[in-house]
Order: C-alpha cells, then structure tokens, then sequence
C-alpha cells in the first residue's frame, strides 16, 4: 500500500535531500584552485648561472599562465645539499618548490655518507624540463687545443695540472676523464661556477668541466676554449667540438639534467598541474629559444616516467663513482 504524501512536504523533502547531497560531496571538489598565493622556487644555484637563468624563465612563463607569482629563492651551496634538503622538509602544500640541477638527486646520495635528505623518499618528481650537455675546457691561453694533448701532457707531469670542480657531478665527471685517460691533476673545489670560470679564464686553473651554458657565451667572447662534450651527440652550439665517445671515452659519456621537484608528499592534483605547466613552458618558444642560446635542449619527462629515469641515472652514477674509486665524504 504506498503512502501518500502531500506536493508541498514532497518538495520540502527534496530540497533537504539536496542539500544533503551537496553537503556530502568531496572536498577535493569544493578546494580553490592552485595557486592561490606566491610560490616560490628554491634554487640550487647562485644568481646568474645556466640553471638559474632556466628557472627564471620558468617562473616568468609559470605566473603568466597561472596570474599568481611564482619567484625564485637561490640557496647556493653544498653541492645542491643546501636546496634540496630545505625543499624536502618544506609543507607539501605546493608553494615550495625545487629546480635543481641532476648532481643534487643523482650524485649527492653516493657522494655523502650522512646526506640529510632521501631523494626517492623525500621529494615529488614533478618533471625533467632539459639536458645540459657539459663542455672539457681550457684557457684560450692555454696550449692544448685537443683534449689529448691535455691528457698528454697530465700524463707526462704527474699533479701538475690542476682542475677545478663545482659539484659532486662535476667531480665524478671530472674524474672519470682523468681515471679513464690514467691522469693524476690536482683537484680544486669551488662552490660554484660563477667563482670557477675567472680562475679558469685567467690560466689559475688548467682544465675544468663545466655546463655548456656557461661555455658558450665565454668561447664567443674569445675567453675559453672547448675541447670536448660529454653527450651522446655534438651539440649545434659547438658543432666542431667532438664527444667524449668520438674521442674514444664513450664510458665517461654524462650529462646533467635540469627537473623540478615538490616536497614528498605534496597533493597529487598540484603535481599533475605542475607537471603539465612545466612540460608547456618547455615546448614553449621562450624556453626554445634560451635552449639555442645556451646550447641546451629540451630533454622532457614527467611523474613516474621522471621518476624511473631517475632511478636509472643514479645506478649510472653509483657505477661511475665505485669505477673512479672515489670515496663518500
């Protein structure tokens, strides 16, 4: 026997199951978009370097697509340790951020023992924006103008020659070269390259790696001389300058990379939303054209194909680090 029940109580009834409903969606639906506030994006790098030039760009294209400022905070230091350690213990709330070069996630774990944060557990791979190929060079008054003439002469003055560093990347790189060609130079940190390149253009230091997009506005000003890439390929900026695998050093092919990270456990939407902005300003013709400039190139991956890719080039390095006998200070 079905009850009736009267229009206006049925209606009453409706609107209370209404609001019931709307009062019961989830609150991920009802959340504001991101971003509501400033973000800020930490820097591995000092002011005026390749990888802070990128992440000023970045955060130019981020907030003229977002409305919202996105600005960079540089904290220089460390190898990167710096940075990604004060980015890995910030709120996961998508307003700190990391844009690092690849040494701090890939290098550091194998280059220090007490290393103060866990990159496969602390930080969100958000997305891998580009590769940066790294440049053997010299002094224009240097007399080596092929890298075996270098080697050479390393070999012949045993701690002679010196060699400056500015990361734990650079330094395995570095000594991947010199452990491959069985060459004994001196080694000199620095903490950046912007306080490496003076002591390199001035004859202080013999040799260095550095990342080509330094290499390249100091070779057109006539100030250093490139000897040889690490990348898999000649870069279109130094199209004369032969690879390391060209030479016959294929085993100490390495690049560095340039990604953007949030801290671990930061909301997936924000990394998803992330991700797609960066993966956007790369393909970007602002990014494009900085890519040409500075003899880079967009190397995209994002989330968990960023992650793998992480996973593999730390295997690499470990490999590289135990080949070279380097020990983690």
């Amino acid at each position: 026997m079905r009850t009736h029940i009267p229009a206006p109580a049925r209606r009453r009834t409706l609107a209370w199951l209404a609001a019931l409903c709307g009062a019961a969606l989830p609150a991920a639906a009802q959340q504001p978009a991101y971003p509501e506030r400033p973000v800020r994006i930490v820097s591995i790098s000092s002011a005026g370097t390749g990888v802070d030039d990128f992440t000023r760009l970045a955060a130019k294209y981020f907030s003229d697509r977002t409305g919202q400022s996105f600005f960079v905070e540089n904290r220089p230091g460390a190898n990167g340790i710096i940075a990604t350690d004060h980015v890995a213990k910030a709120a996961p709330d998508g307003y700190t951020l990391l844009l690092t070069a690849a040494s701090a996630i890939t290098a550091n774990p194998y280059m220090y023992r007490n290393l103060p944060y866990d990159p496969n557990k602390d930080l969100a791979p958000v997305a891998r924006m580009s590769v940066v190929p790294i440049v053997v060079t010299v002094p224009t008054r240097s007399p080596h103008r092929t890298l075996q003439s270098l080697l050479d002469a390393a070999r012949a003055q045993p701690g002679k020659l010196s060699y400056g560093i500015s990361t734990a990347g650079y330094k395995v790189m570095v000594a991947a070269v010199n452990g491959l060609a069985k060459v004994q130079a001196v080694e000199v940190p620095y903490k950046g390259t912007t306080t490496l390149l003076p002591d390199l253009i001035s004859g202080t230091l013999d040799y260095a790696m550095v990342e080509i997009s330094q290499v390249v506005p100091q070779m057109q000003a006539g100030k250093l001389r490139p000897l040889a890439v690490s990348s898999p390929a000649r870069v279109p900026a130094l199209a004369d300058v032969p690879t390391l695998a060209e030479l016959g050093m294929g085993e100490a092919t390495l690049t560095s990379w340039m990604g953007l990270f949030a801290p671990a456990a930061t909301p997936p939407a924000i990394v998803r939303q992330l991700s797609a902005l960066a993966l956007e300003f790369v393909a970007s013709p602002q990014a494009k054209a900085h890519f040409e400039q500075r003899g880079t190139a967009a190397y995209p991956a994002a989330l968990e194909g960023f992650r793998q890719a992480i996973v593999e080039d730390q295997a690499r390095w470990k490999h590289y680090i135990t080949a070279v006998g380097l020990q983690p200070e």
